[in-house]
């Protein structure tokens, strides 16, 4: 069980420093440039143009991929050249594609919402991706933590909790694991000390058993000659009668 909530534990600091780092590339980015993380960007909505597909601000990934070819269809992300939005960048579908005198696509596209066509045509060189996953929830939430009062609280000061949390359980179990090593090693000098002792108390006992055997042999030598003594002495004439 112990082992289970660690890699919860590990998995769910994971999944906050992912979105710790995905959330500060997307809340601080500049205006007009899009955040990317291993060739994706990620992007807020400002708008309902693309409503009810994407409804405003959404969360959406967009897969930066320039060597893809973009179909009728698609929503992609691009830079507007529309005088009204000034090169920013804008979210819409492709309604039709046509050719430019090099050869290059150049799109034309429509917001879902809008009544017509965008004014100004897209370049395939103005086309920054293809939109492939939209999030309203990671929208609203990626909009609430633009707000340094609700982004600190919410998200930095729990990760350093976690983070801390973490770094306190590292920091026992190292010290749990340094102590099970040092009794193990205690217990075995203890082991080899009775051990040692087992031993000088057995050498001893041996000791003792063949000093009691040699006191045996040396008594049983003294008794030997005594006893031949009185039976080889010579017999005394009985007198006469």
């Amino acid at each position: 069980m112990k082992h289970v909530l660690r890699v919860i534990n590990v998995l769910a600091t994971v999944v906050i420093l992912v979105a710790f780092v995905v959330l500060l590339r997307t809340v601080f980015t500049p205006a007009g440039e899009i955040p990317t993380i291993m060739g994706y960007g990620f992007m807020r909505t400002l708008t309902g143009s693309m409503e009810p597909a994407i409804p405003v601000h959404s969360f959406i990934v967009v897969d930066t991929d320039n060597s893809q070819v973009y179909q009728v269809g698609d929503i992609i992300t691009f830079h507007s050249s529309d005088d009204a939005l000034e090169g920013s960048l804008n979210t819409h579908r492709i309604v039709s594609v046509e050719a430019a005198s090099d050869g290059s696509p150049v799109y034309h596209t429509k917001g879902d919402a809008n009544p017509v066509e965008d004014a100004a045509p897209v370049p395939a060189a103005d086309v920054v991706g293809r939109v492939v996953f939209v999030s309203a929830g990671l929208g609203v939430v990626v909009s609430l933590l633009t707000n340094p009062l609700l982004f600190f609280p919410l998200i930095v000061v729990p990760l350093i909790v976690l983070l801390v949390l973490e770094i306190r359980h590292m920091v026992k179990a190292t010290q749990d694991v340094a102590r099970a090593e040092d009794e193990a090693a205690l217990r075995a000098a203890v082991e080899q000390i009775r051990e040692k002792r087992r031993r000088e108390q057995e050498e001893q006992d041996d000791t003792g058993d063949e000093d009691d055997a040699d006191n045996r042999v040396e008594h049983g030598a003294e008794a030997e000659p005594s006893s031949g003594s009185d039976s080889s002495a010579p017999d005394e004439p009985s007198p006469l009668a």
